[in-house]
């Protein structure tokens, strides 16, 4: 008797439960550099990710969301003076929340904490190595929802920036660090169940 209570819970609650699968396609953009006497160009990869969410609080015109991103790596040149002298490469996860209203057009609003991983490969005085940063961003997006009786496709324009960044280039760590991207601008777009 305790088990079948148990699933006609869970069954009461699944369908009241809402969340999101989708993929990012998005254009990375970094900021120039000094470093050992040489201005780097700022490095803008292009990138993809898939993202998992969950509403944790539906209010109908909004709804407060949980979610977690996976990006894969994305590589661009490190060149000066329109010279290559290597390569930086960025991958990352990210877990945040937000805010997402339903109006006429969706609208959303967040914060997510990211670890980014970056790795670079260069002619001296770089060299080779990696390192890992965490910084927490802001997002904002915009977009439709075409709603159907089971699952509703979606899609946005969302923009992206980190709330902190590094400038210092004393060291080669200091350099990757401050090479991460300073902003982010792609579509999101899946399915809403």
């Amino acid at each position: 008797m305790r088990r079948r209570l148990v699933f006609a819970s869970l069954l009461a609650v699944l369908p009241a439960m809402a969340g999101e699968v989708g993929l990012l396609v998005d254009k990375q953009a970094g900021k120039a550099q000094v470093f050992s006497a040489q201005k780097y160009d700022a490095v803008s990869p292009t990138g993809l990710g898939i993202r998992g969410a969950f509403d944790v609080l539906d209010l109908k015109v909004a709804a407060l969301q949980v979610n977690a991103t996976w990006h894969n790596k994305t590589t661009g040149d490190l060149s000066y003076g329109g010279a290559k002298q290597g390569e930086l490469d960025n991958q990352y996860w990210a877990a945040g929340a937000m805010v997402n209203w339903k109006l006429l057009v969706n609208v959303g609003a967040g914060v997510e904490y990211r670890s980014e991983k970056l790795t670079w490969r260069s002619a001296t005085p770089l060299g080779n190595g990696d390192t890992t940063q965490g910084r927490t961003w802001a997002r904002v997006n915009i977009g439709f929802s075409i709603p159907t009786p089971v699952v509703s496709p979606f899609f946005a324009l969302e923009v992206a920036a980190p709330l902190s960044k590094k400038d210092a280039t004393t060291t080669p760590k200091d350099f990757a660090d401050a090479m991460a991207p300073q902003v982010q601008v792609g579509i999101y777009g899946g399915i809403r169940f």
